[in-house]
């Protein structure tokens, strides 16, 4: 176990992915308070003469501008990233090496999924540090508390989005494969909430949704933790240990 442990270690830090994702939110815990700081005064250049009406942004705007960019654009970032972490080893052969010594399917696949899960969640978390501070520094003292449960629904939702990437990719041989047949819940999911409600509200999506609900903004009034969006997140962490499971099932039948 120890020798796993440091095996994912050493991925980490020579694939330079241990400095990567982190950066990646941290960017974006800079650019969301600064672009609703900002947006007055571009609007205005950009209207010039034109008289218009502009709401006013608040600590709230800054910290959904960052899980804006979070799921935009870093859930993105995390399918790309881990397409290939299973995917890449098993096409190279190292899984066949790995499984001839005394190292069990599943015990691999759960340190690796752990390890990885851990490393996601921590960047995201450290990037949502950056956006409160920014906040306020820039826009003012922000509610800590309604962030700090928005970050911890959106977590269980990235933890999901990691969990279906990694599933497919021990499913698929080739990364880019699993990567672009990942990228399929990622939009449907939303849009599909968006149709039905019921599935927005109490479905995997529904977490991420009352996350940004839970800190509002000048179009939004803020909203208290609903029992769905808890629901929500507890599905996300089940249907996470479930991909787990189904990624053991589609190693153990698969050919090394």
């Amino acid at each position: 176990m120890r020798a796993l442990l440091q095996k994912e270690l050493k991925d980490l830090v020579r694939t330079h992915r241990i400095v990567f994702l982190p950066a990646v939110f941290v960017v974006f815990g800079i650019m969301g308070p600064a672009l609703i700081r900002l947006l007055p005064t571009i609007i205005k250049q950009a209207g010039q003469q034109v008289e218009i009406s502009m709401p006013n942004f608040g600590p709230a705007d800054g910290l959904n501008q960052y899980l804006q960019f979070s799921r935009q654009l870093g859930l993105l970032v995390i399918v790309v990233i881990f397409m290939g972490v299973v995917a890449s080893e098993r096409k190279e052969g190292l899984l066949s090496v790995l499984f001839v010594k005394p190292v069990s399917r599943l015990r691999y696949l759960s340190l690796r999924w752990a390890v990885n899960a851990l490393y996601v969640l921590v960047s995201f978390a450290i990037g949502g540090g950056v956006a409160i501070l920014y906040t306020t520094l820039l826009l003012g003292k922000p509610h800590i508390g309604a962030m700090a449960v928005a970050l911890l629904l959106y977590l269980c939702y990235l933890l999901l989005v990691f969990s279906w990437t990694f599933f497919f990719s021990a499913l698929f041989r080739q990364g880019p494969i699993a990567g672009g047949v990942s990228l399929v819940p990622l939009f449907v999911l939303p849009f599909l909430g968006a149709l039905w409600k019921p599935l927005g509200s109490w479905g995997p999506y529904g977490a991420a949704s009352m996350g940004s609900s839970l800190i509002g903004g000048a179009d939004m009034a803020p909203v208290g933790l609903s029992f769905t969006g808890v629901a929500s997140a507890l599905i996300d962490l089940g249907l996470s240990l479930v991909l787990l499971l189904g990624a053991y099932a589609a190693i153990r039948r698969a050919e090394l």
